[in-house]
């Protein structure tokens, strides 16, 4: 059985580089909060339970980590299809 692409080759590419961005990103705010950094937990405003906040980044960063996979599939998919051309 093949996969076969389900979405174009620029949606996959830009879904790929935007869900690298997004890991990135939330794997150093999740970072910032575990680690009480104060430009995340020193204002009055700021969560109490930096712990959960850092947790629910990491979570998120996972899901963003699927999209990489799945998107890269794609990619390969793309790349695998294009060269059965009947």
């Amino acid at each position: 059985m093949s996969l076969r692409p389900m979405v174009g080759p620029g949606l996959a590419g830009c879904c790929t580089i935007l869900s690298i961005f997004g890991v990135l990103s939330l794997f150093v705010i999740g970072y910032g909060f575990a680690n009480h950094w104060e430009a995340f937990m020193g204002s009055t405003e700021d969560p109490e339970d930096g712990m959960a906040v850092a947790t629910t980044c990491y979570v998120a960063a996972l899901i963003y980590a699927a999209f990489i996979l799945f998107c890269g599939c794609q990619l390969g998919a793309h790349k695998r299809y294009s060269r059965i051309q009947l």
